[in-house]
C-alpha cells in the first residue's frame, strides 16, 4: 500500500482525512507484522464481534 501526501486538511474533508489515517496505520502495521499475523488478529476480532452479536440477539 503506497503512502501519499494529504492534499487536504481535516477541516476540508474529515472522511478522507480519516481514511488517510487508517491507510497510514495499516501501512505501518504491515511493515511490522506479516500478512498472516494481521489476518489472524482480524479473524479473532471478527469472531469476538460475532459472539457479541449472537449474545445480544
Amino acid at each position: 500500500m503506497a503512502t501519499y501526501k494529504n492534499d487536504y486538511t481535516k477541516e476540508e474533508d474529515e472522511t478522507l482525512w480519516e481514511l488517510h489515517e487508517i491507510r497510514h496505520k495499516l501501512a505501518t502495521e504491515r511493515t511490522i507484522k506479516s500478512i498472516d499475523e494481521i489476518n489472524r488478529e482480524g479473524r479473532k476480532l471478527f469472531d469476538s464481534w460475532t459472539k457479541q452479536h449472537r449474545k445480544a440477539v
